[in-house]
């Protein structure tokens, strides 16, 4: 006997997955040129650790660096395979569709496509990438990923890049059938952020737009303690385990209050005051259209168990909306923003209470302490030649 997940998942290969496909191919047709499509457009500041969050979704390693790395809108197609099927990818772009052995070698490709597309310097393309990633290990998705916002051009970059790329991202996130992914690294004024005001002014009501907070704690201890491999490791440990222990704590305070919502009391005066708007609402409706509402016909309608029950769910629903969707949010910001860096805060100063530790978390990478010998050594050698060189007459 096939259980409730099963049955789930067929309706949705069989109504969803449809849907997906079709967009899909409508969009490498280029028909998003005359018609908006539904997206998922993925946005940020540049270095806002865009492939980062895109890198955790699809499993695979997209193109980093410092400066502009997405230099053309790339299509993420991400589709979940059976446990038993193998990891598959493919990159198309121009008239060029390429199947890709493994997943070492995706980034590879999508820098080929750019350089192809883009040229070789660090201009930027209307042009679309679009890479497909089929594994059991991924979710059912496409997202649009857009290239980070930029304001001062660098290097061989066009003096107008960062009007050239905000052009690109509104063509984008303008459109209402656009969702839109703004990823903000938290170690920065969320209020400042480009890429989330120009998501609020397509967006003012933030109907459409998603706000992700990549924590950077991680890349702190990777930039600072690179060259101290132990230390680098410890604090990587402490920052993965608080943050397992913080999603713990959320979880389990969300799940709470869905456990409270099920408690539902027709004497709340909150309750009782929404189901009298939904009432009055229907009332309002049915006026409009002209029905008749004698005694009778009133009666009828207070004892019809269907219309009595719909009512009750209807202003069940408004408030536990209400409520939820202000509570999640401010549960979320305390254990993942606050408490988290908080937590991370003390248990990096606990290791400097342990000296016996000191030398082992310390202790540099071999290569860097040759390399500071040889700098050393060399240092030495020219500062002698220049002292020679000094006293050579003439």
């Amino acid at each position: 006997m096939q259980g409730p997940e099963y049955s789930l998942t067929s309706q949705y290969e069989e109504k969803v997955r449809p849907c997906l496909d079709l967009i899909d191919s409508l969009r490498a047709l280029g028909v998003e040129q005359d018609l908006a499509l539904p997206a998922i457009a993925v946005i940020g500041d540049q270095s806002s650790g865009k492939s980062s969050v895109l890198e955790a979704l699809s499993g695979v390693a997209l193109p980093r660096g410092s400066g502009i790395v997405t230099r053309c809108p790339l299509v993420l197609k991400l589709r979940k395979l059976g446990n038993e099927e193998e990891w598959k990818g493919k990159v198309s772009y121009k008239d060029v569709e390429l199947e890709i052995p493994t997943a070492s070698e995706v980034e590879k490709e999508i820098r080929k496509a750019q350089n192809a597309i883009a040229g070789e310097g660090m201009g930027i393309s209307h042009e679309l990438i679009s890479l497909e990633i089929s594994s059991p290990h991924v979710p059912d998705l496409t997202l649009i990923d857009l290239p980070g916002i930029t304001r001062v051009p660098v290097g061989n970059q066009p003096a107008d890049i960062g009007r050239q790329i905000t052009t690109l991202i509104k063509k984008y996130i303008f459109r209402q059938e656009t969702i839109n992914l703004v990823v903000v690294p938290s170690n920065v004024d969320i209020a400042t952020t480009e890429a989330l005001s120009m998501a609020q002014e397509v967006d003012p009501e933030g109907d459409r737009t998603i706000d992700i907070v990549r924590l950077a704690f991680t890349d702190v201890s990777q930039k600072n303690y690179q060259e101290f491999l132990n230390l680098h490791r410890t604090s990587k440990s402490k920052i993965e385990d608080i943050k397992l222990e913080q999603e713990k704590e959320a979880e389990k305070l969300i799940r709470l209050h869905f456990q409270m919502e099920q408690i539902v009391y027709c004497q709340d005066k909150v309750y009782r005051s929404s189901l009298q708007k939904i009432r009055e609402k229907e009332a309002e409706e049915d006026k409009k259209k002209n029905k008749p509402s004698g005694p009778f016909l009133q009666q009828n309608s207070l004892n019809d168990t269907i219309a009595e029950i719909f009512q009750h769910l209807m202003a069940y629903r408004e408030e536990a909306t209400n409520r939820l969707s202000s509570h999640i949010p401010l549960i979320v910001q305390f254990f993942i923003l606050r408490s988290y860096g908080q937590q991370l805060q003390k248990a990096m100063l606990q290791l400097l209470q342990d000296k016996d530790q000191y030398s082992w978390l310390l202790k540099e990478r071999s290569d860097t302490s040759d390399k500071r010998k040889f700098l050393k050594e060399r240092h030495a050698r020219l500062t002698q030649a220049r002292h020679r060189l000094a006293k050579f007459p003439g």
